[in-house]
């Protein structure tokens, strides 16, 4: 199947199975040997069914599809119902001859708007087919190892025009120099944001989402992070960083990465 198949069946049964609430979805899209790697479920097939059934208020809405020539699709958007306020975030699908066979997310408690007046989800949703979606990867990527990775902040003015950057996170406002002096302060503070390694990345024309796996104040965090580059420049981030149980703590066997 080709990306944009996977993207729509993915949509068809994230939909199918979150706003309609019809778990035939998992025996219509869903491989019987699914893997869950998320930390709200328990056990693959049966934690969705019983994950639906408990929430009976639950929907969704999509911001953004993304879908990798490497079978990753990723979902960006809204959930209200799973939890007592709403969640935003990223839910990422490994699609493999046609069925789902795999999944990881991050969800985060939906913020008000930041200073520069921004939503987690506001901005560009459609992907623009006619950029290379490997070179834009290939340069995240680097950028990610030496700047975040690395902890070399300066990445961020190097791997973009110095001065665009749109901000999404609630925390920060739009411009590269308030996203460094928010990163030194927390590492001042003692409660830098650390990052060892990137474990998937899903690519679309300008739009390339990382997964990561890191730690702040010690605590284990998923990086979910979703960069718009345009004209081999840096100039957009939503993201969603949930801290997330270690392997042993977690309520299934899969591990959360």
């Amino acid at each position: 199947m080709s990306k944009e198949q996977n993207k729509a069946l993915v949509l068809k049964a994230h939909n199918m199975l979150f706003s309609d609430k019809d778990i035939k979805a998992l025996e219509l899209y869903f491989s019987p040997d699914f893997i869950e790697h998320s930390p709200l479920v328990a056990d693959g097939i049966p934690g969705l069914k019983e994950l639906v059934a408990s929430c009976p208020d639950m929907d969704y809405k999509v911001s953004r599809v993304l879908g990798d020539d490497n079978g990753l699709v990723a979902l960006h958007g809204r959930f209200v119902g799973l939890d007592e306020n709403p969640l935003v975030g990223f839910d990422i699908y490994r699609v493999e001859n046609g069925k789902i066979v795999e999944h990881w997310d991050g969800l985060v408690a939906e913020a008000e708007k930041n200073i520069s007046g921004r939503t987690q989800l506001d901005g560009p949703t459609e992907v623009d087919s006619k950029v290379d979606s490997d070179t834009n990867r290939q340069l995240v990527k680097k950028f990610f190892t030496e700047t975040l990775i690395g902890g070399d902040y300066s990445g961020f003015e190097r791997y973009s025009d110095g001065k665009t950057f749109y901000q999404h996170s609630p925390d920060i406002g739009d411009g590269v120099q308030p996203v460094i002096d928010f990163l030194e302060q927390l590492k001042a503070d003692g409660s830098a944001l650390h990052y060892d390694k990137i474990h998937r990345t899903v690519a679309d024309g300008q739009f390339v989402l990382t997964h990561s796996e890191g730690s702040i104040a010690g605590a284990r965090h998923a990086y979910f992070e979703l960069w718009r580059v345009e004209n081999g420049k840096i100039i957009e981030l939503w993201d969603s960083i949930p801290a997330v149980p270690s392997d042993e703590d977690a309520v299934h066997n899969y591990g959360i990465f």
